[in-house]
This record gives structure tokens, C-alpha cells and sequence, in this order.
């Protein structure tokens, strides 16, 4: 019997164990999820609307509860998680209040002749989840593609299972029908399997480059459309401030977003020569006063990684990154205790050609670069395979904008550090991937708008 595990990272003791599908369960799975499928697609709009206000209303009624599942399985600030939770119930809300505006029929006369366009479901989805936001990742996915009347079947991310079992629990509680949404305990060696059934009509991952590749290849050989969110390292922009150490505090505070385990959170520090040794002081030191400690302490604001292998790979990323003469402000190691600390890391005159500017960084760790001019720092931000977010501090804010429109991202956030609604586009360019979350079009991104001419 194959199975999984769930690990506290903090303590690394096991909280619970899940058994994997069989191939003749998987199938199970997809064929009831299809015949769902079928049902689901005549529900009554209004009906359907108050099961969604359900989920909402479960999850505010017990955000301590689910908050603490998900802190034990990945060690989330425990008071991050309880907001992170009601921010998944408004964004259902914000989903449930504009789905039907947004996929209106609309008729209109063209080239001497009458349209109607309107948009219809598409079938069963397969969805790969992260593990750095088990609740909100998922339901922020599984909330417009269910609303348009597709089912979906869920692979969560392996070291969260006890997160993904609540989530299906959650759906049926609020009163779905039984598998509009399943979660399904696999390994990552049975998505092409699951991808070459004919009931899945559609694919999205959430995940690194590695399993992107995968993941792709398996969607266009079986000619399944699919959207990939995939890597990031978001560029932080130091123009000319007054205030060089309230920025210093900003972009740490950037930085360290979910225990730095964020795909927008900024990753690459641009800052003009002038003022780089300051900030570079500035930032040292505010990251040595970080607290590390436990998750559930008010004062926390450092914990443990969500998985083991994660410090491994940080570490390699950092002493490649030394050797190629950054320079090491802050630490860079494993902490010698039971749990998977790693010390959060500083990296100084880090240059194009180094692993940490090169490479995605998800993980407690900051390089900082150091430019002669704006124009410079543009090129640099811009010279990245990825494209996520990014983020421009200036006292000036006519010149702030000037340079955010000149940034190669899909988001650009002045004088704060980047985050995420349900009514604003969320989405990437380059290597991050393709396709848009949240908003309108991503009620609209797994229906099928149907033109009829008459």
C-alpha cells in the first residue's frame, strides 16, 4: 500500500497518513465527476449561489480551526493563516456576487447578419495545487470554475493532504452534490494517466519549472488546453527616497511574506549606487532581528519550512551562489534544531550571471544588486526569464509610475509590496507561465464562448 504522509515541520512528527488511488480508482473518480458534470451544468442559479454563500459562510464560522490544520501541515503563521482563510470566503463572495454579470449572453448584428455569443461549461477540470497556500491556492481555482458549472478533481500538493481532505469536506458540508469537487490523493507519476482520460477536458498547474515541462508535454500530447502558473523572481526597485531605511523595512517586509514561500513576494533588490551600502546595512539588520520560532507565537515572524528537502535546496542554492562571489551579509545555513529552520539569508553584489539572480528563489533568501542609474535598474528587473509582479519604492510618484510602466511584468505595485484580490487580473508573462487568475476573465478562462448566428 502506497500512501502519504503528513509531517509537522516544526516538530517533524507525522499527523497523519492518507492511502494513494489505485489507477481503478482514479477512474472512479473521473467518471462520477462527469456524470456530476451532467447534472451539475442544469442546477438553478440561485440554488447554486447560496451553496457557494455556505462554503463562505463554514469558513468564516471556523477559520481557527481550518487556520490550524493548515499552520500543522506547513507551518503557517497561525495568525497569517486566519486571515488568509477569511480572505478566501470574501473572495467566494466577490465570485458569487459578479459571475453572472460577467458571463451574460450578449446579441448583436454583424455583417448583415444577428449573434448571440454565450458561455458554456466545459466538463471536468484536473488542477495541481501548490503547497505554500493550501486553502486560499485552491478554492481561488476551484471557486470560478465550478461557479461556471464544470467539476473539477483536485491534486493537492503531497505534504499538505490533511488540508486537501478538509477542503472536500468543506464543499459537502456547505451542501454540494457529491463530486463537484473531489480531491484526489495521487502521485505526481499519474498525471499523464489521469491527463489521457477523455472525461478531463482541461488542465492547470501551479508549480515549478520541472514539473511545469511535464506537465505541458502531457496536455499537448493529448491535445488538452491547460494554464500553468510556473516561476518567479520578482524585482524590488530602490529609486531616490528621503526615507532609505523605511524602504529598507518595506522590502523586507516584502521579502519575508509567508515565510519568504511566495510566488510575488520580491526576490531580486535593485538599488542605484548611491545609496546601496545604506540599504544594504539597513536590510541586514532588520533581517537579523527577525524572530524564528514557532508558528503559533504572536511574536513569530520566521518559522520553518514547509518541507525537509526544501533547506537542502536552499543551501545548495546559496553556497553556488557564494562561490560565484556574492557576498554573505546574513547567515546562510541550517539552523542545528529539530524542524526545518533555515536561517534567512542575505546576498550582497549579486550580478546577473549568479545562481540566486539567474534561478527562482522561494525561500529564505535575498539578493540584492547594486546599479549605476534608473535606466540600468530597468534592464536589470527586465532581464529575467520570469514575469510576475514587482515593485517600484520613490518619493516622486509621477516619476515612480514612469518607471513601472517600463517593468516586463503582468503587476507592478508602487510603494507597497505586492498582493493579490479576486477583482484585480492576476497573472504572468515570460517563464511564470500563461493565462490570467482572478477577475472576470477568470470566470471566463474554462468555458467555451459559444457563438450562434442566426
Amino acid at each position: 500500500m502506497r500512501t502519504i504522509k503528513s509531517v509537522n515541520p516544526f516538530n517533524e512528527e507525522i499527523n497523519w497518513e492518507f492511502e494513494l488511488l489505485d489507477r481503478e480508482s482514479i477512474d472512479e473518480k473521473i467518471n462520477i465527476a462527469n456524470e456530476a458534470f451532467l447534472e451539475w451544468k442544469n442546477i438553478d442559479v440561485e440554488e447554486k449561489k447560496s451553496l457557494y454563500l455556505n462554503l463562505a459562510n463554514l469558513l468564516e464560522e471556523n477559520y481557527e480551526e481550518i487556520a490550524k490544520l493548515e499552520t500543522l501541515e506547513m507551518w503557517m503563521l497561525y495568525a497569517h493563516s486566519k486571515a488568509w482563510i477569511k480572505k478566501s470566503a470574501n473572495l467566494i463572495r466577490w465570485f458569487v456576487n459578479n459571475f453572472e454579470e460577467v458571463l451574460n449572453s450578449e446579441d448583436y448584428e454583424t455583417e448583415w447578419v444577428n449573434v448571440r455569443t454565450q458561455y458554456d461549461p466545459i466538463g471536468v477540470l484536473f488542477w495541481v495545487a501548490p503547497w505554500n497556500f493550501p486553502f486560499n491556492q485552491v478554492l481561488r481555482a476551484a471557486i470560478p470554475n465550478t461557479l461556471v458549472w464544470n467539476t473539477v478533481v483536485y491534486k493537492h500538493a503531497s505534504n499538505v493532504p490533511m488540508c486537501a481532505a478538509k477542503i472536500e469536506e468543506l464543499f459537502l458540508q456547505a451542501g454540494f452534490p457529491v463530486w463537484i469537487y473531489q480531491n484526489i490523493f495521487v502521485s505526481s507519476s499519474e498525471s499523464e494517466y489521469i491527463l489521457s482520460k477523455k472525461e478531463i477536458k482541461w488542465v492547470n498547474l501551479t508549480w515549478w519549472e520541472v514539473a511545469w515541462v511535464a506537465i505541458w508535454s502531457f496536455a499537448w500530447k493529448y491535445l488538452k488546453p491547460s494554464v500553468l502558473e510556473l516561476g518567479w523572481n520578482d524585482a524590488f526597485i530602490v529609486c531616490d527616497t528621503n526615507d532609505l531605511e523605511w524602504v529598507a523595512k518595506e522590502a523586507v517586509k516584502a521579502r519575508i511574506a509567508n515565510n519568504w514561500q511566495k510566488c510575488n513576494s520580491s526576490k531580486r533588490f535593485i538599488v542605484r549606487e548611491e545609496q546601496y551600502d545604506d540599504f544594504c546595512n539597513y536590510f541586514t539588520n532588520f533581517t537579523e532581528e527577525l524572530v524564528i520560532w514557532d508558528s503559533f507565537e504572536e511574536t513569530t515572524q520566521i518559522w520553518p519550512m514547509a518541507k525537509s528537502d526544501l533547506c537542502d535546496e536552499i543551501d545548495l542554492q546559496v553556497r553556488k551562489t557564494v562561490l560565484e562571489w556574492a557576498i554573505l551579509l546574513t547567515w546562510g545555513h541550517k539552523i542545528d534544531r529539530k524542524g526545518y529552520f533555515y536561517a534567512p539569508t542575505v546576498l550582497k553584489d549579486v550580478t546577473p550571471d549568479m545562481t540566486s539572480y539567474k534561478e527562482e528563489v522561494f525561500w529564505p533568501v535575498a539578493s540584492i544588486i547594486k546599479v549605476k542609474d534608473l535606466d540600468e535598474a530597468i534592464k536589470i528587473a527586465n532581464n529575467s526569464d520570469f514575469g510576475l509582479c514587482g515593485c517600484v519604492y520613490w518619493d516622486d510618484y509621477n516619476q515612480t509610475l514612469e518607471v513601472a510602466s517600463k517593468i516586463e511584468t503582468w503587476m507592478v505595485f508602487i510603494n507597497n509590496p505586492a498582493w493579490s484580490k479576486a477583482s484585480l487580473p492576476f497573472g504572468w508573462v515570460k517563464k511564470s507561465g500563461y493565462w490570467k487568475e482572478n477577475w472576470a476573465e477568470w470566470l471566463k478562462a474554462f468555458t467555451n464562448k459559444k457563438v450562434i448566428v442566426y
